[in-house]
């Protein structure tokens, strides 16, 4: 598929620019962005309402056990070194570094849960359930959302898929994995994460990024270790996803960057464990979202992502990760 070029633009002005869109986003507006904004809108997906009466819980007899109390969720916070910028939701916050080249999107893994959506096209040979051709499964509720890896052909990793190993696995390899509770990991195959039921997807993609707190990428790299991007410029648009020691995660896009100007921004926001994700032109993607009277408004978490918010309002031709409020 052909990939749209870039324009280039001051990143201080377009950072600048920026800004009163992520504090619209923060404030949830009630109207939705004026046509030309950086912002997408799409329609407000109808609500089921059940018509049975709510359910009451009949008090407990004499002498019976107290039910126990539900743990308490142990909420976190970005970590400190940074100007973290709030988004609609509390478990999203956004900060930059590299003079606006690198945009980190922190992400609090106890009020979020992720959900994958195979493209229709990438992975190659991936399932697709009904869910996944609907967007309103994944829409009420999102928050964030970014791009998935890159295409099975490349010989980078393999995938799993509910049930399917589309593409054998590889010990030693980054890789996310994403659960049945919604919980996502990041970490290495065979060391960090490993089958279990509970597991829905495996997306792995070259060696790690970041592997034990430390960057695995060189200044003596080659344009193609870690992807061919641009026609072997090394120069690119990349994303990866990092954990961090708390269990927080850090989605990274980097805007015309190195492998290693990347690794390093997560690293100097505690990054232990990081996966590359796709990159090239228009691949990368990253977005965070609000929900209006109108319906769903988006906006990038960096300007020089090519592709609008709207991208993810439907199944996309490539894998993305959908981020919901729990």
């Amino acid at each position: 598929m052909p990939q749209p070029r870039v324009l280039a633009s001051a990143r201080a002005g377009a950072l600048a620019a920026l800004l009163p869109l992520l504090a619209a986003c923060a404030a949830a507006a009630s109207a939705a962005p004026p046509p030309g904004s950086a912002a997408a809108v799409a329609p407000a997906a109808p609500v089921a309402v059940s018509a049975s009466a709510p359910s009451v819980s009949a008090p407990a007899a004499p002498g019976a056990p107290a039910a126990p109390a539900r743990p308490a969720v142990v909420t976190r916070t970005p970590p400190h070194g940074l100007r973290w910028a709030a988004t609609a939701s509390p478990a999203v916050r956004l900060a930059t570094e590299y003079s606006g080249s690198v945009s980190l999107m922190w992400m609090d893994p106890a009020r979020l849960r992720f959900r994958f959506v195979p493209g229709y096209s990438i992975p190659e040979g991936s399932p697709v359930t009904t869910a996944d051709r609907t967007p309103s499964t994944w829409t009420a509720h999102l928050v964030a959302a970014f791009n998935g890896g890159f295409k099975l052909r490349d010989h980078v990793g393999g995938y799993y898929y509910r049930g399917r190993t589309v593409s054998p696995l590889r010990t030693g390899l980054a890789a996310f994995v994403v659960r049945q509770d919604g919980t996502l990991s990041v970490g290495v195959w065979g060391r960090d994460l490993r089958m279990s039921r509970s597991v829905v997807v495996v997306r792995e993609n070259l060696r790690p990024l970041v592997d034990h707190a430390v960057v695995t990428a060189s200044p003596s790299d080659s344009a193609s270790t870690w992807g061919i991007a641009n026609g072997g410029r090394p120069l690119a648009n990349r994303t990866a996803l990092a954990r961090l020691p708390d269990g927080s995660l850090v989605f990274a896009y980097g805007h015309d960057v190195t492998a290693l100007t990347l690794g390093r921004a997560l690293v100097r926001v505690g990054a232990v464990e990081a996966v590359d994700l796709d990159m090239n032109i228009s691949w990368p993607t990253g977005f965070v979202y609000h929900h209006t009277g109108s319906g769903l408004a988006g906006a990038r978490i960096n300007p020089g992502v090519v592709r609008p918010p709207s991208t993810y309002f439907h199944q996309f031709y490539k894998d993305f990760v959908a981020v919901e409020s729990r």
